[in-house]
C-alpha cells in the first residue's frame, strides 16, 4: 500500500464486514512518531487467528487462503522501525495499534486521512467515531450526527459536505505535522548530497557536514513518551 491512509481504510472495513456496530479511531503524534488506532466492538478474531493474527495464512476470509491486511501493516510499520499490535477478545471486538517512525528515510505519507474517514463514515451502517490528539479529543461521532439529523442520511450531499470539513479541519494539523517532517528529511539530504559532490575541501574551508542521518532511525523497544504499553 503506498500510504497509511489506505491501510486505515482496510483495518475499517475489516471491523465492518466482521460486524461491528462501533469502530473508534484515534490519531495522535508522539514526537516523531505517528500512531493510529482502530478498536471496534465486533465479535473478535476466531482462536485460529488470534494467536497471530499478523500471519498471512491466518485469516477470517473464505474468498481467498491467505489474508494480508495486517500482514502488510505490520510490513510497513517494522520497515520504518515501528511496530503493530493487536488485542481481540471474544465477543467484545479488537483494537489494532499501529506506531510509524516519520523520521524515517523509508516512512510512507499519510495519504488523504480525511478522505479515508470520510468514506468510512458514508460507506458503511456503523457508527464512527474520530478522536485525534493524546490525550484523546473526539472530532467526530456520526452516531450523534445521526440522532440530530434524525431522517436525513449521512450521504445526503450537505451533510457529507459538512463532515468533510470536519475531518479536513481536524486531521489538516496532523497532515501538516508529516508533510513539514518530510520537508526536512528531503532538505537534510540534498545538503548531503551537495556535500558529497563538493569535490575536496579547499584549504582552510571547513569540511562538509556529515550526512545527517533519520531523525528516527529505529524506534527503541519501549514506548516513545506518553505512549501506554498496556493493551
Amino acid at each position: 500500500m503506498r500510504d497509511l491512509s489506505l491501510h486505515l481504510t482496510d483495518i475499517i472495513e475489516n471491523a465492518a464486514k466482521a460486524g461491528a456496530a462501533r469502530v473508534v479511531v484515534r490519531l495522535w503524534w508522539a514526537g516523531s512518531v505517528f500512531w493510529f488506532e482502530v478498536s471496534d466492538n465486533g465479535p473478535g478474531l476466531p482462536a485460529t487467528v488470534a494467536d497471530d493474527p499478523t500471519d498471512p495464512y491466518r485469516t477470517t476470509r473464505r474468498e481467498r487462503p491467505v489474508g494480508l491486511g495486517l500482514a502488510l501493516l505490520r510490513a510497513t510499520a517494522e520497515q520504518t522501525g515501528g511496530r503493530v499490535e493487536v488485542l481481540s477478545r471474544s465477543g467484545q471486538g479488537v483494537r489494532v495499534r499501529a506506531a510509524f517512525p516519520m523520521g524515517h528515510l523509508d516512512a510512507k505519507p499519510l495519504g488523504d486521512l480525511a478522505a479515508a474517514l470520510l468514506t468510512a463514515a458514508l460507506g458503511w451502517p456503523m457508527d464512527l467515531v474520530v478522536q485525534v490528539g493524546e490525550p484523546p479529543e473526539t472530532v467526530l461521532d456520526t452516531a450523534e450526527v445521526r440522532r440530530e439529523l434524525e431522517a436525513v442520511p449521512l450521504t445526503h450531499p450537505d451533510v457529507a459536505r459538512l463532515l468533510e470539513d470536519i475531518l479536513a479541519g481536524a486531521v489538516g494539523p496532523l497532515q501538516q505535522h508529516c508533510e513539514q517532517g518530510f520537508r526536512s528529511l528531503g532538505d537534510a539530504g540534498a545538503v548531503a548530497a551537495a556535500g558529497e559532490g563538493a569535490g575536496p575541501t579547499p584549504p582552510g574551508a571547513r569540511p562538509p557536514a556529515a550526512r545527517p542521518r533519520s531523525t528516527v532511525a529505529t524506534a527503541p523497544e519501549d514506548d516513545p513518551p506518553g505512549i501506554p504499553t498496556n493493551l
